[in-house]
């Protein structure tokens, strides 16, 4: 049973790579296993810091997992590490590329560098572990990364990386995170050590990217703008030489561009005359001289550090018409990196209308039209070709929870990535934004499905099964099935993925005023990313959307909800529940709230469209009557959350917004949901004398919503 969970319990959890296997003395070694025992002897000959600490942290792995004491020695010892890149085949001839060799005298791993000695390591701890015991196969294996970098968010807190955390990193694969920097001393959340964390990072093979915040206040035309970005960019990698290199995205970035497309402002910047002009802002819009800016940035932080890695995203030109982006392009430098989003923008059918992939989704494999376009032309001029996967396990499907629990869909997304490999010459990856990421079976498939050398999908996935449920591993296959088949009916829509899937539960309805949960104190964007209201909703009342989008969203909704439910059946029946398995049923069981949230939002805001526009008493009296219905339908789901958010603090949390679905902010979504039925609705009940109201009482009329 899942104990009760404070906030960020879970931090704890995920720094802690090593934890206690029981039981394993239980498990006969077989003939074909090699069986590490109690005094092993572990050496590591010429090898740099990364490589010696892997070492170290396999020995305190040992020692955790099964009370096996290991002894560093010199040289000879039974598990013995050296870098040695001569003879090795093509599997591990490279970057991070590794040989293992498991005999009846020991472990040999010949590392190709100091990182592939480490992954060695980590890769030995991983066998171990769905192994539940100190045994491995005899034999000789040879692996290296599909792609580099694999970088990422902190999924621990915005811009926060304890050594315990980069540990876990690297554990998973990962050679290189993300910040955000605004200037040498600030990254996205206040003051920040770079040179620190890229100090820490480097002992564990882990590389670090600034993902510029920083504000360009001159275009690369006017006087004096080639000593400015030399102070500003390269000012930076002079005081930061550690980073690797930077990343700029429009919308971050929004240089005063004088393309005739668009504004002479930013996108947060409101008009003199507070009138929009109908343009949209730089960082939305491929604009002519952006080669110009890139080269002048690259340039001057070039000047310092050589062979820094200028990484240029396209992810806010994806709905740009192909003929401008392609222009652009074409016109880029080709000595960068052009990371490209890999399934937005995407369309697909849906009811008897179309939609569009309008954010991050699993929903969709990709890649999407706009990745392609892009990648034809990175590939064609030559230029070093990234993409933004997701694959870190996060989307903005549901936007707090830890990981999202899709295994073949997710092994769909990476057969797609290495298909994209052989064809458009991708070769590093972006694994997740601001969301950051968190270790889990998922992240576990990931990094085996993006190593060359790797098992097959089907043989890792079965040994995790035999994980979580032992010889019952078949029904947690089975079950695992039907849950993965609900993605696959997601909308991956605005009212979805910027409201009531982005906080699930806690997501308020609302009718006559709009209520968003408060921020707790030094969040980065709170409440700010998602809506309750505007952007699509107030058009659901038109017939059309009604009746093409809104009806097929619902209905989608409700397969998924049911393909749960089934799902969870199955898992729930499994007797022997491991801590592993007894956290996915919690997380799952989660997730079939928020598509019930999912359910009874969309069809609050059509039932509201309907009372807002009832032009007769009956038909107002219906109105109110379902929406009270789903008012008190949501409140009970809300309140059968709390349990589940309980007993794990990961759910509910996401770095940029802080807890948005904890039983606090539960608990206030269903005294707001009560007001609506007892205050905004009752003023309804009242004007049709309606005999549940008391006639004397008196309403002060709120302020309507879409004002």
């Amino acid at each position: 049973m899942l104990k009760v969970e404070k906030n960020y319990d879970f931090r704890q959890r995920m720094c802690q790579p090593h934890r206690r296997i029981y039981g394993w003395r239980e498990r006969k070694v077989s003939a074909d296993e090699y069986a590490v025992t109690d005094g092993v002897t572990i050496s590591v000959e010429g090898c740099d810091e990364v490589a010696l600490l892997a070492a170290r942290d396999f020995a305190d792995y040992l020692r955790t997992a099964f009370g096996i004491k290991a002894v560093q020695v010199k040289e000879g010892g039974k598990i013995h590490a050296y870098i040695s890149p001569i003879g090795l085949s093509k599997n591990a001839d490279g970057y991070m590329g590794r040989r293992i060799t498991v005999s009846d005298s020991g472990i040999e791993i010949q590392g190709y560098d100091g990182r592939g000695i480490a992954q060695a390591f980590y890769s030995l701890e991983e066998r171990m572990n769905t192994r539940l015991a100190p045994y491995l196969k005899k034999g000789t294996v040879e692996q290296r990364p599909a792609f580099s970098p694999r970088m990422t968010h902190s999924g621990y807190g915005m811009d926060m990386f304890p050594d315990e955390y980069l540990a876990t990193l690297a554990h998973q694969g990962y050679d290189a995170i993300l910040l955000f920097v605004k200037d040498a001393a600030h990254s996205g959340h206040g003051e920040c050590d770079f040179n620190d964390i890229i100090s820490r990072a480097s002992k564990y093979g882990i590389d670090v990217y600034a993902y510029s915040y920083v504000n360009n206040f001159v275009h690369p035309e006017e006087e004096g703008a080639k000593e400015i970005y030399a102070e500003v960019y390269g000012g930076l990698f002079k005081s930061v030489p550690g980073f690797k290199g930077m990343i700029f995205v429009g919308e971050s970035i929004e240089f005063p561009s004088n393309d005739p497309h668009v504004a002479k402002r930013q996108y947060f910047e409101v008009p003199e005359d507070g009138i929009p002009d109908g343009t949209v802002s730089p960082g939305w819009y491929p604009c002519n001289d952006y080669p110009q800016w890139i080269s002048l940035v690259r340039d001057s932080i070039r000047a310092v550090k050589p062979d820094a890695d200028i990484v240029f995203w396209t992810y806010n030109f994806g709905y740009v018409d192909r003929e401008a982006r392609v222009k652009l392009l074409r016109a880029l430098p080709t000595d960068i990196s052009l990371l490209v989003t890999y399934e937005m923008f995407d369309t697909y059918e849906m009811g008897n209308g179309r939609g569009m992939v309008m954010d991050y989704t699993i929903s969709h494999v990709g890649p999407g039209e706009y990745f392609k376009s892009e990648a034809v032309v990175a590939k064609e001029r030559g230029i070093k070709l990234y993409s933004m996967v997701n694959t870190g396990g996060r989307t903005w499907d549901f936007g707090v929870i830890p990981y999202e629990p899709f295994p073949e869909q997710w092994n769909e997304r990476h057969k797609s990535i290495l298909e994209s490999r052989e064809k458009y010459g991708l070769v590093g990856l972006m694994e997740s934004h601001h969301y950051g990421f968190l270790p889990s079976f998922i992240s576990r498939l990931t990094n085996n499905n993006f190593t060359l050398g790797g098992m097959s999908f089907e043989e890792k996935y079965t040994e995790i099964a035999m994980q979580y449920a032992g010889d019952e591993y078949e029904k947690f296959i089975e079950g695992m099935a039907l849950v993965n088949e609900s993605v696959k009916h997601y909308v991956p829509s605005d009212e979805s993925q910027w409201a009531c899937f982005r906080i699930g539960p806690a997501f308020p309805i609302c009718l006559a005023r709009a209520f968003k949960y408060p921020n707790e104190p030094g969040v980065h964007f709170g409440n700010a990313i998602y809506q309750v209201v505007g952007r699509n909703f107030d058009d659901w009342g038109n017939h059309d959307c009604f009746s093409l989008r809104v009806r097929a969203e619902i209905e989608e909704a409700k397969k998924s909800r049911d393909l749960v439910k089934a799902g969870l059946k199955i898992l729930k029946a499994i007797k022997a529940k491991t801590e592993e398995l007894e956290r996915l049923i919690n997380l799952i069981s989660y997730i079939e709230k928020c598509y019930i949230t999912g359910i009874n939002a969309k069809s609050f805001y059509v039932w509201r469209y309907k009372l807002l526009s009832a032009d007769t008493k009956p038909k107002l009296a219906s109105a109110i009557r379902q929406l009270e219905r789903i008012a008190r339908a949501e409140i009970k789901n809300a309140e059968s959350a709390i349990p589940l958010v309980k007993r794990d603090s990961s759910i509910g949390y996401e770095c940029s917004m802080g807890y948005q679905c904890d039983e606090k902010a539960l608990r206030w979504k269903i005294k707001q949901t009560n007001y609506i039925i007892d205050t905004e609705l009752a003023l309804y009940k009242k004007s049709v004398g309606d005999p549940s109201v008391d006639p004397g009482r008196t309403f002060k009329f709120p302020p309507d919503i879409r004002n």
